[in-house]
């Protein structure tokens, strides 16, 4: 009696643990897309401002605030968009966060060839620079990594919340596992992470976990009236998964990553609490009464 009420009480927890775990604080993960720091003279690439900058008016830039109290989670504060006409200006960088901008650069290789056949390369407001430096003005900056990047920024907005890994503020390392490529190769990665943020339940304290010696003893259970002195346990119904309809933006959805909402995990682990408790009280009905039948 006692080794069979044990084994439902280890079970009993093992599901009180699952209704009360630590629900994922993010969705589906996207590439972060940068590969430098603080550096407002790179073309084609993302960036990553932990202080002051100026210029940048070419650019969309993103200031990111950290989320209390959550590890890697920031909140958009601010936005600005000058990519297509060099509208932007820089942004305040938020205390313990930082602002993301990123720009498409210049296909400097197409541009020169074309200067050069209109017969006006030396009238261009670069032409100094390129004499000075014509491997660079023989380069091709425009990038898709970059220009998906910012199509997917364009779709944020003020309010969104985000877990991101990969910034290392420490050593300003770009998260790369090619770091003998250029940023605008076709090759090049970037292993930082982004994903929405949703927030989570906490798991409770270990004391608040049942233990074996609180639970009922045999005398405490409830008499129940069982004919025959059996009762088939299977006949309990498991509860309907529940699902709930995310409304609002991805940054306010609370639903899990494939597609069960909080609500809906917290629902059936409850149910399989209470399936849990009735078998334990049945099955401690039934051998009683078989020992009482003796």
């Amino acid at each position: 009696m006692k080794k069979v009420v044990s084994l439902l009480v280890s079970v009993l927890i093992a599901v009180l643990l699952t209704a009360f775990a630590v629900v994922p604080a993010s969705a589906e993960e996207g590439v972060f897309w940068f590969s430098a720091y603080n550096d407002t003279m790179i073309e084609g690439a993302g960036v990553v401002f932990n202080k002051p900058f100026t210029d940048c008016t070419w650019w969309i830039l993103v200031a990111f605030a950290p989320v209390e109290g959550a590890d890697n989670a920031y909140e958009i504060t601010a936005m600005v968009d000058g990519v297509a006409d060099g509208s932007a200006s820089p942004l305040d960088v938020p205390e313990g966060g930082f602002v993301y901008g990123l720009n498409t650069g210049n296909d400097w290789a197409s541009i020169v060839e074309q200067a050069k056949a209109a017969g006006n390369l030396e009238s261009q407001w670069w032409y100094s620079s390129y004499q000075n430096d014509p491997d660079y003005y023989s380069t091709n900056f425009v990038n898709d990594a970059c220009n998906s990047m910012i199509a997917t920024v364009r779709t944020w907005s003020v309010g969104d919340k985000f877990v991101i890994t990969g910034i290392d503020f420490e050593t300003n390392t770009p998260p790369t596992s090619t770091p003998d490529l250029a940023w605008y190769s076709d090759d090049y990665v970037c292993v930082a992470t982004y994903s929405v943020y949703t927030g989570g339940t906490e798991l409770p304290p270990e004391s608040d976990i049942p233990d074996e010696s609180e639970l009922p003893s045999e005398s405490e259970l409830p008499e129940e009236s069982v004919p025959g002195g059996t009762q088939d346990i299977s006949a309990v119904s498991e509860p309907a998964e529940s699902t709930e309809a995310v409304s609002g933006s991805e940054s306010e959805s609370s639903s899990s990553s494939d597609g069960i909402s909080v609500s809906g995990i917290i629902a059936l682990a409850a149910g399989g609490v209470v399936i849990v408790a009735a078998a334990v009280i049945t099955v401690a009905v039934v051998l009683k009464n078989k020992n009482k039948n003796k």
